[in-house]
């Protein structure tokens, strides 16, 4: 990085600092959504992981980095003008559109700023990890339903599947399972929705910062929905089954309702062979073929 980059990071921040301000109930009422409702977790992990990728990849992204008036200021001044109109005209009848289209405006003011600041390269190379914001956009309630109804049926399917071949006697009957002397239901808390979320950020995050191929990337992204899913139908059936043989007890448990870090181990079983697999691959596509020679001896005949 260079040495002269204090001014436009100053400047960054105060034009940063200058939106929260001017917009600050927006940002308000998407935080306070993301605190208060699980399935609105990656709001509050999207600045750090733009902050994060834009810090580990600083070098590149801010070795040609340089002041642009010329484009930042019209792209900035455009994206203000987007700010006040949205912000300033709330829409009572339906208040989650009209947050989803401040935080949008507010995002491209952002992008806008660090044009301004470091120029039309240097955003280029940061749009993966700028882009990452665009996750704190809450998606409405009704894909936010449809999704956690998606996996929950998906844990609930997958976790018959696993007590079937354990040889455990279960019936289903949609999300309700009977067992031996006990019955349970995989309700939409238990859709693991959070913890898909958290293993998507953190395939958004290795993604990035191991592997290149952008292929890979996505298949690693997208293969961190299933790993979720099964890890949390490996959750139902251990504590289902705990309270069946074990101590009916556990169904009420602090493993039931606080155990999510413990079965979080077998997400990272299968992720990190995953990312490996994957890095393995990519590696093995640039090592360059060895040349081998084939030049003829030479050979010296002398006759006596």
């Amino acid at each position: 990085m260079r040495e002269n980059q204090t001014i436009p990071t100053l400047s960054l921040l105060g034009i940063l600092l200058s939106t929260v301000t001017l917009f600050w109930p927006p940002l308000v009422a998407v935080v306070r959504l993301a605190v208060h409702d699980d399935r609105y977790f990656q709001i509050l992990a999207a600045p750090l992981l733009c902050v994060f990728l834009i810090y580990w990849e600083r070098t590149k992204i801010f070795s040609e980095s340089r002041f642009s008036p010329r484009a930042g200021v019209p792209l900035l001044s455009l994206a203000m003008l987007l700010c006040f109109a949205v912000v300033g005209r709330p829409s009572p009848s339906n208040e989650q559109a009209g947050l989803v289209l401040a935080v949008f405006a507010i995002i491209l003011a952002w992008m806008a700023a660090f044009i301004l600041c470091y120029g039309a390269q240097s955003f280029k190379t940061a749009l993966f990890p700028l882009c990452c914001l665009f996750l704190m956009i809450p998606a409405p309630l009704e894909w936010m339903d449809r999704i956690t109804l998606g996996l929950q049926h998906a844990s609930a399917a997958t976790s018959y599947a696993i007590l079937r071949l354990a040889g455990i006697p279960v019936f289903r009957q949609g999300m309700t399972f009977l067992l031996p002397g006990l019955s349970i239901q995989v309700a939409p808390e238990c859709s693991g929705i959070r913890s898909c979320l958290v293993f998507v950020i953190v395939g958004i995050l290795a993604g990035r910062v191991f592997l290149r191929s952008g292929w890979r990337i996505l298949a690693l992204i997208v293969l961190t929905i299933p790993i979720a899913i099964f890890k949390n139908a490996v959750r139902i059936v251990v504590i289902s089954s705990l309270s069946v043989y074990v101590d009916r007890g556990i169904i009420d448990g602090p493993l039931h309702h606080n155990g999510g870090p413990v079965f979080a181990f077998v997400g990272i079983a299968l992720f990190v062979p995953l990312l490996y697999a994957l890095g393995t691959s990519e590696s093995g596509r640039r090592r360059p073929k060895a040349e081998i020679s084939c030049a003829p001896a030479d050979v010296a005949l002398t006759s006596r």
